[in-house]
């Protein structure tokens, strides 16, 4: 009898853990169910999050416009459109801003919203981001509307001869630009702060179209020149039995950020960019000396003070730095952009053995600008690459205790010429010595 109890105690037992297990496991359903809900239901707090979110990002959108016209009122009270289109293109995230504006109202894009600036100065933004920003798609449309192209990604145009450049984001194409390839297109940054306004000249690569059909192929590699400006390819083999282009170096040097990645660019994008002018110092406010810094943000722009004083290493760390974190890359000038360039110069300028240009100037100028007001050394709207300064470029020189090298001709030496191979030490910086940056893709 006492056994037959116990045995009922414990199925009773049994049976009260089972409904509590039950009950919990239901009552933790409930829950959860209740958790999801107030997370995810239409009112749920990761929704009101996102649309919080949506919401400060369209207020600062709107904030960026609104600050730009504000500031661009005079004394008198009027909008001066003058200082509306500046204003509107210092602001980062700001694109598509009309190239001269003349009448209100106009149309923006800023972090993916469409901004209408009214005629009385009203700040109008859509509800929700535009899936739809308009792009130009030739050479002459993009100069012609002065736009900021994608913040987010390169835009591919066409010239007029249907030649392809592509304009890396935030960048526009310059009004002082060429019509088409041949004659040097010219981009300029719209929309980085530090190197706002730097230029850069498209190297077209491959077969390039001219008038009536006429076609010329540039090559990238690396060349030698003879004296009537015939070149010579090289490819990866040393050069006058001291210069390579090499992937590293134990030589103390700085080599190209990845020069196999770049030549594989230059041949699918078909072209790269090089610095318009020699690299200028942001921030100098007079000529350099050599205790002048070496972390100023280098810039591209006509009449900066160049940024000499500087080491190989140095040059290649200034030039990367400018564009970090780019879906586009900036680097030390390397042999292969070099020599290609002085092939696109001689089959377009009309300079046939520019190559062998020697000393034009006698002194040290700015960037873009000689002494005396004018500029005899611009070729397809590229500047001084045989004149000015010595150019630091990725090459290595095997020769003792000289292991950098240098480009072009100078202010200090006659008897150089643009193509010409110079070695340096890696470590100490000159008066003569400067850079240029590249971009790729």
């Amino acid at each position: 009898m006492k056994m037959e109890k116990l045995e009922s105690k414990k199925m009773y037992q049994k049976g009260i853990t089972l409904i509590a297990l039950v009950i919990t496991i239901i009552v933790l359903l409930i829950l959860a169910g209740i958790s999801i809900a107030s997370l995810t239901g239409e009112n749920g707090i990761l929704n009101k999050a996102n649309t919080a979110k949506q919401n400060t990002e369209k207020e600062t959108a709107k904030e960026k416009v609104q600050l730009a016209v504000m500031g661009s009122y005079g004394t008198d009270g009027k909008l001066n459109y003058e200082e509306l289109k500046e204003n509107l293109d210092k602001v980062e995230g700001i694109v598509n801003v009309p190239s001269k504006i003349e009448e209100l109202p106009i149309d923006v894009y800023v972090d993916g919203y469409k901004v209408t600036i009214e005629k009385n100065g009203n700040v109008i933004i859509e509800e929700e981001k535009t899936q739809d920003i308009p792009k130009p798609t030739t050479l002459e449309q993009a100069k012609e509307e002065g736009m900021v192209l994608d913040e987010n990604n390169p835009t591919t145009i066409k010239d007029k001869y249907d030649n392809k450049i592509v304009v890396p984001e935030g960048f526009k194409i310059a009004q002082d630009s060429a019509e088409d390839v041949t004659g040097g297109v010219v981009i300029e940054d719209g929309s980085n702060l530090e190197t706002l306004g730097s230029q850069f000249v498209w190297v077209p690569v491959g077969e390039i179209k001219g008038e009536n059909g006429a076609t010329k192929t540039i090559n990238l590699n690396r060349y030698t020149f003879a004296t009537d400006g015939t070149p010579t390819a090289h490819g990866e083999n040393i050069i006058d039995s001291y210069y390579q282009e090499l992937g590293e170096s134990d030589k103390g040097n700085t080599v190209a950020k990845n020069i196999e990645e770049f030549k594989t660019s230059v041949t699918q994008n078909g072209g790269y960019y090089i610095g318009r002018y020699e690299a200028g110092d942001s921030s100098a406010t007079t000529d350099r000396t050599n205790s002048a810094t070496k972390t100023n943000t280098p810039v591209c722009k006509q009449g900066q003070y160049v940024y000499n004083y500087v080491t190989q290493p140095e040059a290649a760390n200034l030039s990367r730095k400018m564009y970090e974190n780019k879906k586009f890359i900036s680097d030390l000038m390397n042999s292969y952009a070099w020599d290609t360039a002085i092939i696109f110069i001689q089959e377009f300028s009309g300079d046939e053995d520019y190559s062998r240009q020697t000393r034009i100037q006698t002194t040290l100028a700015k960037t873009g600008k000689v002494t005396d007001g004018t500029n005899k050394d611009v070729r397809c709207n590229i500047y001084d690459m045989a004149e000015n300064m010595y150019e630091l470029t990725t090459e290595t020189s095997s020769n003792v205790g000289s292991h950098s090298v240098t480009r072009g001709t100078s202010y200090y030496s006659n008897y150089v010429y643009t193509s010409l191979r110079g070695s340096n030490k890696v470590l100490e910086g000159y008066v003569f010595n400067g850079f240029r940056p590249i971009l790729y893709f």
